[in-house]
This record gives C-alpha cells, structure tokens and sequence, in this order.
C-alpha cells in the first residue's frame, strides 16, 4: 500500500498583505513608466551625442527607476508565498511556491532518517534550536501551536527542520518513524 499525502500551506492572510500587495503592483506602474521615459531620453541622446554631450543624469534616473520597479515586483511576489509539504511512501518534500507561478524545490528527506519529530512546545525544541553549527530550515509561514520541528543530517550536516504539517501528515510520519514521532 503506497502512502500519499499532499498538502500546501498558506500565509494567513492580513490586510498588511494585501495593502503592501497592492502598493507594490502600483509601484511598479509608476517606477516602470518613469524608467520607460528616461530610457527614452537616453536613447535620445545617444541620437543626439555628436551635438551636445552625454549627460548622464537621464542614465542615472533610468538605473534608479528601473532598480525600484525590479525591487517592488520582488516585494509584490513576495506577499503570495506557500509550502508544499508531500509525503510519499517515507519521503517528505517540500517546495515554496512563490506567487501562484514558480515553484522551488527546497528539500527531500525520509522521514525514517529524523532524530525526533515534535511540536515546538516540546522541551527539547530550545535546546535544539541553541545547539551549535546547525543548520536552521524555517518551512512554515504562520506563527502558533501548529508548528513541529525535526532534526535529521542533510548533507553531512546537523539540521533542524521547523514547519507547519497536519495531524494527518504527522499521524503517517508516526507509521514510518514511530519511536522519534511525537504528536500533540
């Protein structure tokens, strides 16, 4: 019997969200046309250049424009984000998806290979957390009692893993790893 589950994780989504959402997608408009318009005079004065000069104003403020537009299209993107955690038969994966549109794989693990499994409000999450040169892996987007964490060797390294599964995911990673596993 093949085990399957599949799960995504939204941020929870606050009005803060979606004003920066916005203000971002404006922003870009704005900052676009302005780079749009000093590319335009640069151009221009390339035309131009026998007869004048170059001023290099009109390059400047392109750079500025277009830096601010790349800088709010990062922002507008970085307001829809969501995990994908995936369990299939002992392996956990899990991808970010960023904007509804690119999905990166960040991690694939067996679940039989973690040390321990458990929520955050276990004793030994602080001390593990404080623990010298491990690597620190923060999958999870909404604060609370919801969050586990788990502590494996990924690449040769010592690492803990710190996410938001369900009940459901949790109760098939107890199937697979039942002595490390601990639910809520």
């Amino acid at each position: 019997m093949d085990l399957f589950h599949e799960e995504s994780v939204y941020k929870a989504n606050t009005g803060l969200n979606t004003f920066i959402y916005i203000l971002a997608w404006v922003g870009m408009i704005v900052f676009g046309i302005n780079a749009i318009f000093w590319l335009q005079s640069t151009l221009m004065q390339i035309v131009q250049i026998g007869q004048e000069g170059f001023d290099i104003l009109p390059l400047l403020l392109l750079a500025v424009f277009g830096g601010l537009t790349y800088l709010c299209f990062i922002l507008r993107n970085n307001q829809r984000v969501e995990y994908d955690y995936t369990f299939t038969n002992g392996t956990l994966d899990i991808a970010r998806i960023t904007n509804n549109s690119r999905r990166k794989k960040l991690l694939s693990t067996e679940v039989k290979d973690f040390e321990v499994i458990a929520p955050i409000s276990d004793e030994g999450f602080q001390r593990m957390i404080q623990h010298p040169g491990i690597k620190k892996m923060n999958y999870f987007l909404n604060r609370g009692s919801g969050l586990y964490y788990g502590v494996f060797t990924h690449n040769h390294e010592k690492s803990i893993l710190i996410f938001e599964p369900s009940e459901q995911m949790v109760r098939l990673f107890k199937m697979v790893n039942p002595r490390n596993v601990k639910a809520n």
